[in-house]
């Protein structure tokens, strides 16, 4: 990796030709030896910013969420549902707070995945990054690695066999798949004629498995060409009209007030609402006051008038519960507004958030960089197609040395030079030299993750460090050492009293657990994955897992291997409280240690026996197995100096 870096830290891209380690085909570049990765979505963090704060929360649609609970879990009947209403009837508000608070029933028996169609948010309203977004919640879902790089030709067919698989999973768990999409009109992809390519046209005519769409747009939009005729958004039976909310409306009405203001206001005052709307992204009080030139007094002024109507206030991506918070444009109609009144002064602001940024990548990212220039400056690069400054920032070694120290981990990172490389590889004449230094980056990002303790984020959780814990866990590339991770980070989560993240992230480790191989591997990891989903009270998902770990168990021919896996096994269904069966696990664990004749190797089976039966609760016979490897590690301690004596003679 040093020979890739400059001395200013950042790539130094090579000179290279297409040969052994590249090739181009057709407008793709494919990087030999580039790494794939677990994918892990993040993309709850955006709906949050989509979400009407809380305190108040939504407001007076108990009704409609019950409808939407009631589709999501109908036996039979039309597999779309289309909400349509007015701006600022409230669409957004209902369907952000169904996905990320569902009702109790949906929470059990239903999967989202949602993209928000919105121009508040860069990269936010294409059909590219409709794909980049489902693509990695759906691996996620799956627990599936992620390609090195989405071929062009093949990356909607890769979604689409994505969403058939994940319908099936979920199926197979007693379970039913619902895609969310918000914002149909929106879509910046949305013409009528020959050449559309829309995101209504990538959502499957006859959904897989049972799956079922929820889609929302202004009142009769015109559905894309690319849309067939025999598609379900051209049946009007399954449209609903949004009633419009009372509380919204008068949102509406004191937030164009307020806008209007703010552009015949002060010049800080129309600077802040011009940053905002070119940023298109979380920036905080001290960002404003420094790109404005203006004091942070003035920034707060004017910050406490317009916040809940012109502005929206959200929590820090990178720390969520450090009281931190950033600022972004209320509603999508005031985006758009904002930036048709701005007219050209908009490319101003641009050139202004481009000087500030290269001004803290001179500096090296000192620790209080700014979070918008670690998260959604990238967005906004891509959402320009600035591709030469999207190269430059997903291959500066220091940045993402400065996201790793606040975040505690590398996904992020890895994000962006994916994306910076699927940009390469849509183009005409790709860019061999940066494909080959970023894919060299991303590798050494992937590298360094690979080594970390699988206890780290369980000390991080324990030390009150969450979201570090998190993002450490998600990083790490080995997928045995990864489930691990998330497993005893969730059991140290839910003795904290945190049982509904407990309860995700040992979700998320049974999804990764499925991809494992190995037998043993897989047993030990499903024994931890029971451990954890016990732990959060998922008692139910808990049985399941420990049957699947006796399966892999079972199949196991190493005495010593199966026996430990059976031992762990035993404990985890302990833990659950299914004793009987850990019982009848813990004997088979016996039997199996009986027959070996090292003595190591039977020592360390029998201690994994006796803490079984510990743990099932016959402590008489665990005294008496725990003995049992006590005297074979004893007995290879009397040979070791026997042995010795021998050889001196």
């Amino acid at each position: 990796m040093a020979d890739y870096l400059n001395d200013a830290g950042r790539l130094r891209l090579p000179s290279v030709q297409a040969g052994r380690d590249a090739f181009v085909a057709g407008r793709d570049v494919i990087i030999q030896g580039m790494v794939e990765r677990v994918a892990r979505s993040a993309y709850l963090q955006q709906v949050r910013r989509i979400a009407p704060p809380d305190p108040p929360g939504l407001q007076d649609r108990d009704a409609e969420l019950a409808q939407l609970a009631q589709f999501c879990l109908a036996e039979d009947g039309p597999s779309y549902l289309w909400w349509r209403a007015g701006p600022w009837a409230g669409k957004s508000a209902l369907l952000s707070t169904f996905v990320l608070r569902p009702p109790g029933e949906v929470r059990e028996r239903v999967r989202l995945v949602s993209f928000f169609i919105t121009a508040r948010l860069a990269s936010q309203d294409t059909r590219e990054a409709f794909i980049q977004v489902l693509v990695e919640q759906l691996a996620d879902l799956l627990g599936q690695s992620l390609p090195a790089v989405l071929l062009e030709a093949t990356r909607e067919a890769f979604l689409l066999d994505l969403m058939s698989q994940a319908a099936a999973a979920c199926a197979v768990e007693g379970r039913r798949l619902v895609l969310v999409v918000d914002g149909l009109d929106e879509d910046r992809g949305m013409t009528t004629g020959p050449d559309a390519h829309s995101i209504a046209g990538l959502l499957p005519a006859d959904p897989p498995t049972g799956m079922r769409v929820i889609v929302a747009s202004r009142p009769n939009p015109p559905v894309p060409d690319d849309v067939p005729d025999w598609h379900p958004l051209r049946d009007l039976t399954i449209v609903r009209s949004l009633a419009p909310s009372l509380h919204a409306r008068e949102v509406e009405r004191l937030a164009r007030q307020e806008l209007r203001r703010l552009l015949r206001g002060s010049q800080s005052e129309q600077d802040m609402l011009g940053l905002l709307a070119a940023a298109r992204g979380g920036l905080s009080k001290r960002d404003l006051a420094s790109l404005i030139g203006t004091p942070l007094w003035e920034v707060e002024g004017i910050l406490d008038t317009a916040v809940g109507r012109t502005l929206h206030r959200s929590p820090s991506l990178l720390d969520p519960r450090g009281g931190r918070e950033v600022y972004l444009m209320g509603h999508e109609e005031l985006q758009v507004a904002a930036r048709d009144y701005l007219g050209d002064r908009l490319s101003g602001y641009l050139d202004r958030l481009h000087a500030w940024a290269a001004g803290w990548q001179a500096r090296q990212w000192p620790a209080d960089t700014p979070e918008y220039l670690l998260t959604g400056y990238f967005l906004l690069l891509a959402d320009l197609g600035d591709r030469p400054r999207m190269v430059e920032w997903a291959g500066d070694v220091a940045r993402h040395d400065r996201m790793l120290e606040l975040t505690g981990g590398d996904a992020a990172a890895i994000t962006e030079t994916t994306i910076a490389l699927d940009r390469i590889a849509a183009e005409d004449n790709p860019d061999l030299a940066n494909a080959l230094a970023l894919a060299c980056h991303r590798d050494h990002l992937a590298d360094r993750n690979s080594n970390i303790p699988a206890l780290l984020p369980a000390v991080w959780v324990i030390l009150g460090q969450v979201p570090r814990a998190e993002a450490l866990a998600h990083s790490i590339t080995d997928q045995p050492t990864q489930v691990s991770a998330l497993a005893q980070a969730a059991v140290a989560l839910a003795q904290a009293g945190e049982r509904d993240q407990a309860r995700a992230l040992a979700k998320r480790a049974r999804v990764i657990a499925r991809s494992i191989t190995d037998r043993p591997t897989l047993a030990n990891a499903l024994s931890e994955v029971t451990e954890a989903l016990a732990g959060a009270g998922e008692q139910p998902a808990a049985r399941t897992a420990a049957r699947r770990a006796e399966a892999a168990a079972f199949s196991i021919s190493d005495p010593c291997a199966q026996a430990s896996a059976l031992a762990r096994i035993a404990v985890a269904l302990a833990l659950a409280r299914e004793f009987r069966q850990a019982k009848v696990i813990t004997k088979l664990a016996r039997e199996r240690a009986s027959p070996i004749t090292d003595p190591y190797t039977k020592a360390g089976a029998l201690a994994r026996v006796g803490a079984a039966i510990a743990a099932a609760g016959e402590y008489q016979e665990a005294r008496s197995v725990t003995r049992q490897a006590q005297a074979a590690a004893l007995s290879l301690s009397r040979e070791v100096p026997r042995t010795f004596r021998t050889g001196i003679q």
